[in-house]
C-alpha cells in the first residue's frame, strides 16, 4: 500500500512542483491551498503532512497545533515549509516534526518525508 502525503501549501507552483517529485518517489499525495475543514484531512488519512507556514496570511503553526490536538492525527509527523528566519522555533512550538526552509534543495525535502515515513535516515 502506498504511503500518502499531504500537501497544504499556499504557493500553486509549489504545491506542484512538490506533488511532482513526491509521486515520482511513490507517494500518494493530495494537495490543497488551505484545508476548508480538519475533517477532509482526516478522511484523507494522510501519513505525514507538509504543512506551509503562512496558507492565505493565515500563520500555518496554528493548523499545525489543531492537527497535533486530533487524536486521528496527532501522529501524523507534520514538516513546517517556510521562509521564515525563525522556522526551527516556530516548528519546535507548534510540535511539528521537523521543518524545511525554503528555498529548499529537492533531496532535503524528499529525505526528510523519507525519515518520517518510511524510517530511513537521511544520508549525508
Amino acid at each position: 500500500m502506498k504511503k500518502s502525503v499531504l500537501i497544504i501549501e499556499n504557493d500553486q507552483d509549489i504545491r506542484f512542483i512538490v506533488e511532482l517529485i513526491l509521486q515520482e518517489h511513490g507517494y500518494d499525495t493530495m494537495s490543497i491551498p488551505e484545508p476548508d475543514e480538519l475533517s477532509a484531512i482526516i478522511a484523507f488519512s494522510p501519513d505525514l503532512i507538509l504543512l506551509d507556514e503562512f496558507i492565505n496570511s493565515k500563520p500555518g503553526h496554528r493548523l499545525c497545533r489543531k492537527i497535533k490536538q486530533i487524536p486521528d492525527l496527532a501522529t501524523v509527523p507534520v514538516i513546517i515549509l517556510s521562509t521564515a528566519n525563525d522556522i526551527e522555533l516556530i516548528a519546535k512550538e507548534c510540535e511539528a516534526n521537523d521543518f524545511v526552509r525554503k528555498p529548499f534543495e529537492v533531496e532535503d525535502m524528499v529525505g526528510k518525508v523519507l525519515r518520517f515515513i518510511d524510517h530511513q535516515p537521511l544520508e549525508c
